[in-house]
């Protein structure tokens, strides 16, 4: 990976890989033989690879690898590319300022069906964040068994997403500010799912996703077997610090209580 950044909270690179462009944190004074747990950090709408990376020092500055992946949809305000998104599936219907670009001209279409590969959206954004993940682990010591999903906004509705279809993959999901995506059946793995940890952090003042919902979401989520801790915080929609520090308070019990294998 290209180095792209450093700083004395740690530092940050940047790379492509399966059409998912990266940017990974790495704790200050990272020792290598140590099996750190891995942040898979998933922006908001409008955000991209950076935006929770950024935000790792105020989650932890020395306890975990993380990586942000960038959504594959461009948003744009005003005809103007503002960020990125993780598609119309992870949306919440009439709420969106944002726009994806215009639908391209069958010529351009024609062309990028030729060097891109004939997939549905969901199996290319499955395919990115493994491939992602099995890149950082070739540069730095990951634990296989300690990768968590952090999801902010709608990126916390593709780590529902992903870790719901694949909860032998993850060892949890973190949602902060999120919701469940839509047309997703949640617990259709319901064996699998038994027990599986599910941070959800919530601004009680958050005006896009109402606390309310949020409450609902959980409850569904519980009623499934899982475990879900949730929390409230002062706040509207956007990144709080208590929430970035209750997420490493529990995202470290995880890690502490669980055998290493």
């Amino acid at each position: 990976m290209a180095q792209d950044r450093m700083d004395a909270q740690g530092s940050s690179t940047s790379s492509r890989t399966a059409a998912l462009v990266d940017s990974c944190y790495v704790p200050r004074q990272y020792e290598p033989n140590y099996a750190y747990p891995l942040l898979v950090l998933l922006h908001g709408k409008g955000g991209d690879e950076d935006q929770l990376v950024r935000a790792m020092p105020a989650v932890s500055r020395r306890n975990y690898v993380g990586l942000g992946l960038r959504g594959p949809v461009e948003v744009h305000k005003r005809d103007r590319p503002v960020g990125y998104s993780w598609g119309p599936e992870f949306d919440i219907p009439g709420r969106s300022s944002f726009r994806v670009p215009r639908p391209l001209d069958p010529a351009e279409q024609f062309r990028r069906a030729l060097h891109e590969p004939a997939s549905d959206p969901m199996t290319r954004l499955e395919d990115g964040v493994f491939a992602g993940i099995r890149g950082i682990r070739g540069h730095f010591h990951v634990h296989s068994e300690r990768i968590f999903l952090v999801g902010f906004g709608e990126g916390a509705a593709a780590a529902y997403r992903l870790g719901l279809s694949f909860p032998d993959r993850f060892a949890g999901v973190v949602a902060i500010n999120g919701w469940l995506p839509a047309n997703f059946r949640a617990l259709s793995r319901f064996d699998a799912l038994r027990d599986f940890p599910i941070l959800a952090v919530h601004g009680a003042w958050n005006s896009r996703v109402p606390l309310d919902q949020a409450r609902r979401d959980v409850a569904t989520l519980r009623a499934g077997g899982l475990h879900v801790a949730f929390q409230s915080y002062p706040c509207n929609h956007r990144l709080d610090q208590d929430m970035l520090a209750d997420v490493d308070t529990w995202i470290m019990n995880h890690c502490t209580n669980q055998p290493v294998r």
